[in-house]
């Protein structure tokens, strides 16, 4: 633990950095403190940071009954705004932060339903916006020129509505919402999804919305209760411009709706996926396997027989396939992925130009 004239120290040289120094502007300020430090004098430093024209500003504030300067939110130079508080955070409605392209806010609580929408839509310039460990009773983001959306563990006690039409990365982990509308996507291009497990028979309807909504994606990585939770959805969405797809599934969490949904992409050009994932293959191959999959990785890979006829259905089946890669169990010995390798090369394959790595 500090000494407190240690802190006082500290204090004090940031009273001279601030107040007496000579430089005009500040390009880039960072604060992280805790309850030690005086909150009058945290309230000072933010405040002189934005009369000396701070672009990038970062703050990680554990005070108690800590209240963020009302400049802060009509800052007209502020670039970045890095926003950790585990406060209750009072939007005032005149706020203004045009100049504002990315936004982070982690342990924040939002006591209002409006919260988040007037935050967000008073920052015109926005492109980047990561909501992480937050909570709030509604979560509406609607914006033209939002590019990277990331919503980490955080509960939204009401719905998450989404209208981003120049959207292009979404990460939705771990987040809770009782609703979901999800529009205007049609720029998106990678989505990270990774739900809660949770009971997946009582929530088809909400499902069903949520994957609709991003069904334009061009990059889908889904976690193994999100891929359980698409296969619930009614009817299974179709993923028109999915080229790539990754699967993560455990060893707990054994899944088969896998087929359907290779069946259903008919444009995809690699699928990464843990061997767990695929426990049926598909009668009728599906197009983008005869026809389109460049790059297949099988994770997970054991020497059993299911894994080999796993790996020889895509060998025998791909017609353009151009890498097949093979990433083992941990335990398995150097001679054993030797096994794999030998008994997967002398396997028949459609495609005459597939490289096979075992690793």
């Amino acid at each position: 633990m500090l000494k407190i004239s240690t802190i006082e120290s500290f204090m004090c040289f940031v009273d001279r950095v601030l107040f007496f120094h000579n430089t005009a502007n500040i390009n880039a300020f960072r604060l992280r403190c805790g309850k030690r430090v005086d909150s009058d004098r945290v309230y000072g430093w933010i405040s002189a940071a934005i009369w000396r024209g701070v672009k990038h500003l970062g703050l990680s504030i554990s005070l108690d009954n800590f209240t963020l300067p009302g400049v802060l939110f009509t800052c007209t130079t502020l670039i970045t705004l890095k926003l950790e508080t585990n406060l209750v955070l009072n939007v005032p409605k005149d706020v203004c932060l045009p100049n504002l392209k990315i936004l982070h806010l982690k342990s924040i609580m939002f006591p209002n339903d409006d919260s988040v929408e007037s935050l967000v839509s008073s920052c015109i310039s926005l492109v980047e916006l990561i909501i992480c460990n937050c909570s709030t009773k509604k979560c509406n983001i609607s914006h033209n020129s939002l590019k990277v959306l990331e919503i980490i563990r955080s509960v939204l006690y009401g719905s998450l509505v989404i209208d981003t039409p120049a959207l292009a990365y979404f990460n939705d982990t771990y987040c809770v919402a009782r609703e979901y509308s999800l529009k205007n996507l049609q720029s998106l291009i990678r989505a990270d999804i990774a739900f809660l497990d949770i009971r997946f028979d009582s929530h088809q309807t909400k499902a069903t919305a949520f994957f609709e909504g991003i069904s334009n994606v061009n990059i889908l990585v889904l976690s193994s209760s999100s891929l359980k939770l698409l296969k619930c959805c009614e009817p299974l969405p179709i993923f028109p411009k999915l080229l790539h797809l990754k699967l993560y599934c455990d060893y707990h969490n054994f899944e088969r709706g896998v087929a359907n949904l290779l069946t259903d992409s008919s444009r995809l050009q690699s699928l990464f996926f843990y061997q767990e994932a695929l426990t049926n293959l598909p009668e009728k191959v599906p197009h983008c396997i005869l026809y389109q999959l460049k790059v297949i990785e099988i994770s997970g890979f054991m020497t059993n027989k299911d894994c080999i006829g796993k790996a020889k259905y895509f060998l025998e089946n791909a017609t353009v396939v151009m890498k097949l890669i093979i990433p083992t169990v941990p335990f398995l010995s150097e001679e054993q992925k030797s096994r794999i390798y030998q008994q997967l090369m002398a396997s028949p394959s459609k495609s005459k130009q597939c490289c096979i790595l075992v690793v």
